[in-house]
C-alpha cells in the first residue's frame, strides 16, 4: 500500500501510528463507541461490558483502539495491500 493511502486509511478509522504501534484518536474512539453499540445489539457481552464503563476508564481506551486497528485490518486485507 502506498503510504499516502494507508495514511488515508488509518485516519478513517482513528487511528495514528507510533514506534509502539497503533493510537486510538478522539475521533477512533467515538467510530469504535459506535461500533460496540452495533455489537452490544448483536448480544455481544464484551461489548456491552465495555460500554458499561467510564468513558475515561483505559479499559475503554484499549477496547476502541482494538476495533478500530481489527477494522483497519480488515480494510488493509480486503484492498489487497
Amino acid at each position: 500500500m502506498h503510504d499516502e493511502r494507508r495514511q488515508d486509511v488509518l485516519q478513517r478509522h482513528g487511528l495514528t501510528e507510533t514506534q509502539d504501534g497503533f493510537t486510538v484518536t478522539l475521533a477512533g474512539f467515538q467510530k469504535a463507541a459506535q461500533r460496540a453499540r452495533g455489537l452490544r445489539a448483536t448480544g455481544n457481552e464484551e461489548a456491552a461490558r465495555m460500554l458499561a464503563l467510564d468513558p475515561a476508564d483505559p479499559a475503554r481506551w484499549e477496547y476502541a483502539r482494538c476495533l478500530q486497528i481489527d477494522a483497519f485490518s480488515k480494510e488493509a486485507h480486503e484492498s489487497g495491500f
